[in-house]
């Protein structure tokens, strides 16, 4: 079935429109890697090629591109942060990727978030948990409001129904303003050691 939806619907690299890929080799060089800041990375620059990849997967639905964006955040780590990588691993750390309103989920068929955070997961050795935080509050996608209406929209958004391990990787797709990321963080215990990672940031 693969093989005949590759006939009918060719993968095109989101950048130069070569078939065979979402993402090909030369544009794979294009892509700018950001650096660690304090307990924080978004492993690459939300622009160009990686933004498009992200929207193709979010907003066009097209899930079969998260294994290659997952695949090249793993190896990017790997490669350029072998020594945070081995970090999380010593410490046992737990991925957990913010979750989506189950409405939106429904919707969408899919959160984008948990299907990257467990192919990472599994490729670096590291637990991943879904069922940690849910979302009670729907809210509007941040993208469209304005700065005010941002500042409200996911207030109390969050809420904690499981305990909360040690260690923890707070996981999203692409961090923009933050402030979903906040949000969330607000309802983890105090003492709890957290990273955040981000497939990409804006930041």
């Amino acid at each position: 079935m693969g093989v005949v939806l590759d006939i009918i619907f060719p993968r095109c690299c989101v950048g130069c429109k070569k078939t065979g890929s979402y993402i090909c080799q030369k544009c794979i060089g294009q892509i700018k890697i950001n650096q660690i800041q304090k307990n924080r990375l978004g492993v690459f620059k939300y622009d160009g090629i990686i933004r498009d990849v992200i929207k193709l997967i979010k907003f066009e639905l097209v899930t079969d591109a998260s294994q290659q964006l997952a695949d090249l955040t793993v190896n990017t780590l790997k490669y350029e942060f072998p020594n945070l990588v081995k970090f999380w691993q010593t410490k046992k750390m737990t991925i957990v990727p913010i979750p989506l309103h189950w409405r939106r989920e429904n919707w969408r068929g899919f959160n984008q978030s948990e299907i990257l955070a467990k192919i990472i997961g599994k490729k670096l050795k590291l637990k991943v948990n879904c069922d940690l935080i849910i979302r009670t509050k729907r809210g509007k996608i941040q993208s469209l409001l304005s700065k005010k209406e941002k500042e409200t929209n996911l207030k109390d958004a969050f809420k904690q129904v499981l305990k909360i391990p040690k260690n923890i990787i707070v996981f999203d797709d692409v961090l923009t303003t933050g402030k979903t990321i906040g949000e969330f963080i607000k309802v983890i215990p105090k003492g709890t050691n957290i990273f955040v990672l981000t497939i990409a940031s804006a930041r």
